[in-house]
């Protein structure tokens, strides 16, 4: 199932503010005795028009998650490593609207949404961030679309290449270092640019 281009920067902020909610106490709620699965470089975790209604919670590796376009274009939301989430969109009805493959080996352990849902009514604080990031989501999106509506690719790719800094990087000096190797495709593919203008 692909979506239309108009829709992605809305679902990139979804997606993107999500992330945050699912970490640290949250995780340490969930997780405990439920079983890791792993991906292989290059494998889909799950894909655009899966019923399945499940968060996949990364403990080790490195995903991205995006979309197919209506034109056949992907388009990378967000990276997501150790300690993040993907599948967050899953609060959305099925079916999928956004997939994740990972880009490097990967360990993840996927819970059911049901089960999420059922712990973020269970501590009002967590439910409270949630629905405070939803609406700051909102916010996100919308400049997204401003930035998309730019096309100034000069700009969205220094802006891709800082949030890779900030999510992957590793101080070395007065630099910063990614050990994670992008190709030019997936860098245009954040930066919502062909690649011949990301090159």
């Amino acid at each position: 199932m692909a979506i239309t281009d108009d829709t992605v920067a809305r679902l990139a902020g979804l997606s993107s503010a999500l992330a945050p909610v699912f970490r640290g106490r949250f995780c340490d709620i969930l997780l405990p005795n439920r079983a890791t699965r792993t991906f292989a470089e290059n494998e889909v975790m799950y894909d655009l028009g899966d019923s399945e209604r499940a968060f996949f919670f990364v403990r080790r590796g490195i995903v991205k998650t995006g979309t197919i376009t209506d034109s056949g274009r992907e388009i990378i939301y967000d990276i997501r490593k150790d300690g993040d989430v993907a599948g967050e969109l899953r609060c959305l009805e099925p079916p999928r609207r956004d997939r994740a493959v990972a880009v490097v080996a990967t360990e993840a352990i996927p819970v059911p949404f049901d089960v999420v849902m059922d712990t973020l009514t269970q501590y009002p604080t967590l439910l409270r961030s949630f629905v405070e990031v939803l609406a700051s989501a909102l916010a996100e999106a919308c400049d997204q679309v401003n930035r998309l509506a730019d096309d100034n690719v000069s700009e969205g790719l220094i802006k891709v290449l800082k949030t890779l800094a900030t999510k992957l990087g590793r101080p070395l000096g007065k630099l910063t270092e990614n050990n994670a190797y992008l190709t030019q495709g997936e860098l245009s593919q954040m930066g919502v640019a062909r690649q011949g203008r990301i090159s």
